[in-house]
């Protein structure tokens, strides 16, 4: 079975990729990130493996992140409810360019996406901060549209962030399609991949074997 990273559409982290080479002439070169490692575990044992109890290095902090977002009003019910971890493929209606997206949780009876994510914010403010920073609302606009484009009727996406350290704050947003956060991620992604259009590129993502 392919790795989802190697199939040879864009996704969300390509457009990242593409932007540090064409805005700041960054060569891409793939480093291991005890950040990037520390987020996918919790993303399984979240939404993967909700059984298995987190062990090793940062089993701790994971344990404390999980009871957090497990005691929210609302993330329980949505888990039970939706899709876990499904991958999404799409032509772009703009340009024609083939995408890609494993959304976190889909939760159709809501028309909704949630994308969890570990943060080292330690306000609220400060993780509106990082949502701009990081080109949530890109992530956003482009996983929307592209579930759009693909059939899936999704209108609302809620972005969840759980704070890394203590006291491991939950931070949650919610944003509907045509709102002006969403707006501007649209924008951000329309432009790249118009970018990319006129300058085909191959992500190093691609190359896995």
């Amino acid at each position: 079975m392919m790795n989802y990273r190697a199939i040879p559409r864009i996704a969300n982290s390509d457009l990242t990729e593409f932007k540090n080479k064409l805005l700041f002439g960054r060569k891409p070169i793939p480093i291991f990130s005890q950040a990037l490692a520390f987020g996918t575990l919790f993303h399984d044992h979240l939404l993967l493996t909700p059984g298995v109890e987190p062990a090793g290095k940062g089993a701790t902090a994971i344990k404390r992140m999980l009871e957090v977002i497990r005691n929210d009003a609302d993330f329980p019910e949505l888990l039970k409810k939706g899709i876990c971890e499904q991958a999404h493929f799409w032509e772009d209606e703009r340009t024609k360019l083939l995408c890609k997206a494993r959304i976190d949780l889909r939760v159709p009876a809501e028309s909704l996406i949630v994308d969890v994510k570990t943060t080292s914010a330690t306000s609220y403010t400060e993780f509106l901060t990082a949502c701009q920073t990081y080109d949530y609302d890109r992530q956003a606009a482009f996983y929307l549209d592209g579930c759009q484009q693909g059939g899936q009727g999704v209108t609302r996406y809620q972005i969840l962030g759980v704070q890394k350290q203590k006291p491991h704050q939950l931070f949650k947003l919610e944003h509907v399609i045509d709102d002006s956060f969403i707006n501007y991620g649209r924008r951000k992604y329309q432009s790249l991949l118009r970018s990319w259009k006129q300058q085909p590129y191959q992500p190093t993502s691609w190359q896995i074997e």
